[in-house]
């Protein structure tokens, strides 16, 4: 034989009270947060926390972290622009390469845009070179 759980705040609330003898003084009715459990009125309430009615707590997932890869293609674009007509830009296309290789590198970054941003940045660093030795080729020895 299993023995009756004690009944709950609610269910003990919900009991009528005994009716007093006359001239007895009538107790006042239970409240949540009275002495008797030690809890405030502000606790709380207990209710039935088992079987399959509960939902497990899940929480949300977190947003992935914002992608790098239109960044390093971005750069990657204005180095290569800038690289046909000025060789002295050549630290913005090391700085594309630097991220299109870190966007590479991430695994929720699009492979295809950082890849892209790779080579072009790679490219126009040697547009970029190319115009740097043809420029100092044309300074004076001496």
């Amino acid at each position: 034989m299993s023995e009756a759980s004690p009944p709950t705040r609610r269910a003990r609330r919900d009991v009528a009270a005994p009716a007093a003898a006359p001239g007895e003084e009538i107790p006042p009715p239970h409240r949540d947060g009275d002495e008797e459990d030690g809890r405030l009125a502000t606790a709380q309430l207990e209710m039935a926390a088992f079987g399959d009615h509960l939902v497990p707590y899940v929480p949300p997932t977190p947003k992935p972290p914002r992608s790098v890869a239109p960044w390093a293609l971005t750069l990657a674009i204005g180095a290569l622009l800038s690289s046909f007509f000025w060789g002295w830009l050549l630290p913005l296309s090391v700085v594309a390469v630097v991220v299109a290789i870190v966007s590479v590198r991430r695994p929720h970054d699009s492979r295809r845009i950082a890849v892209w941003a790779v080579v072009l940045a790679a490219l126009s660093a040697v547009f970029s070179a190319g115009w740097l030795l043809w420029g100092f080729s044309q300074l004076p020895a001496g």
